[in-house]
């Protein structure tokens, strides 16, 4: 269902010829003083919603409208907001208005005082919690109306749907900055880039051409991010980063909200960024503790306390100079080697003579058993999901990847 929510005040409008181009590229004209007569003109709304307060009901311009839109029209009646109460009754009484999953058409033409945030503020609640989409946000400019087209001024019809836009940008950062989540980042930066290609704007060889390579990059960094792929992520992180360095010019253009990001992306990804990820070696290392650092800045701790106790397995490769690093056999026989270190240092089952001797030669090989042990422990605790007698709260199991993190940094040089 199309729905129109207008709304009208009881004062004296002056006549105008609104104009409109669809989105055909037709320019349609409706003369009238009510503009939400020019949105049935337009739009042809299934409904019209018409916010009005007592005193608008009982005005001849509501009788004019219901006369226009017979069953059609629906009043919402609301207070005049004075006052934070009647803010909120409005807000209520608009929300329940607005059918589930309906599609709105959103006229802040007459809107009175502060009803235009109000009224924008509900219609992106009831996006989440109804399913309503907003398809438009429009405006009849008469102020800025053209007194030169003869007895009737030519008035524009402004298109404020950017600010819905601007709205997602906002959640599509608000997202990846803080949760890691690109996909609707991504999203929005390959709608930036296919819209004016459907549209044909400008010529061809000035369109974007790289904003949807980077959506997928940052698509790519998420998804990797949060399936725990950290190899896969490195490696997206490079190539986000390549092309945030690339695409300034075309974002400045199509994408101009993400522009205001694009050092922000820069700088978290760039010690995150690893382009040869099969190369295990100091590098590597601190990138993937900088990865381990970001899941725990974005909340991902599940993801720490996994990677955590994978990275001494690395640390132990790089030390032993193991070229096939990612080798089963090779990972389970350095496991297997801190396993005994545990019986070793730790419960003190086993004799110095049952460790491999390249273990013997570390410098830190006890304190290495007793930070395995550790991490061992914290992470069955984290991956068997608290399936025990004695799980570790929340606030310890956060506290406890910072701290981990920490002394694994120790390691490296």
């Amino acid at each position: 269902m199309l729905v129109a929510l207008s709304s009208v005040v009881p004062t004296d409008y002056k006549v105008g010829d609104y104009f409109w181009l669809s989105e055909r590229g037709e320019q349609q004209v409706c003369r009238t003083d009510l503009f939400p007569l020019a949105v049935d003109a337009f739009f042809h709304p299934d409904k019209l919603l018409l916010i009005v307060t007592e005193d608008a009901r009982s005005h001849k311009n509501y009788e004019r409208i219901e006369k226009a839109f017979g069953e059609r029209l629906q009043p919402v009646m609301v207070p005049l907001g004075k006052n934070e109460d009647e803010l909120w009754q409005i807000f209520e009484l608009v929300a329940d208005s607005v059918p589930s999953d309906s599609r709105v058409i959103l006229d802040v033409t007459h809107a009175l005082r502060s009803l235009p945030f109000i009224v924008f503020g509900v219609i992106n609640y009831l996006r989440l919690t109804k399913g309503v989409a907003l398809e438009r946000i429009v405006y009849g400019a008469y102020d800025v109306r053209d007194n030169s087209a003869g007895d009737v001024p030519s008035v524009p019809v402004f298109d404020l749907t950017m600010m819905m836009e601007l709205q997602e940008w906002m959640l599509g950062v608000e997202d990846f900055q803080n949760r890691c989540e690109g996909e609707r980042l991504a999203e929005l930066l390959e709608e930036a880039q296919g819209r004016p290609w459907r549209a044909a704007q400008g010529r061809r060889n000035e369109l974007p051409r790289q904003l949807k390579e980077m959506g997928e990059c940052i698509r790519d960094f998420s998804r990797s991010m949060r399936l725990l792929r950290p190899l896969d992520a490195l490696a997206s992180g490079s190539r986000a980063l390549i092309r945030a360095k690339n695409i300034e010019q075309e974002a400045v253009r199509w994408a101009k909200p993400f522009k205001h990001i694009l050092s922000r992306v820069t700088e978290e990804l760039t010690p995150l960024a690893v382009s040869d990820v099969s190369t295990l070696d100091e590098k590597l290392l601190k990138a993937q503790l900088s990865l381990i650092d970001y899941f725990i800045e974005k909340g991902l701790i599940v993801q720490a306390a996994l990677m955590e106790r994978e990275w001494v397995i690395n640390w132990l490769a790089w030390c032993m100079g193991l070229e096939k690093w990612r080798s089963k056999r090779e990972r389970k026989n350095i496991e297997d080697a801190l396993g005994l270190a545990v019986l070793v240092f730790c419960r003190k089952e086993r004799g110095m003579d049952s460790l491999p001797e390249w273990y013997k030669q570390l410098p830190e090989a006890e304190d290495l058993a007793h930070l395995w042990n550790d991490l061992t422990n914290f992470r069955n605790d984290v991956a068997h999901c608290a399936m025990n007698e004695n799980p570790e709260s929340p606030e310890t199991i956060i506290r406890k990847a910072k701290e981990k993190v920490k002394k694994l940094w120790k390691l490296l040089p």
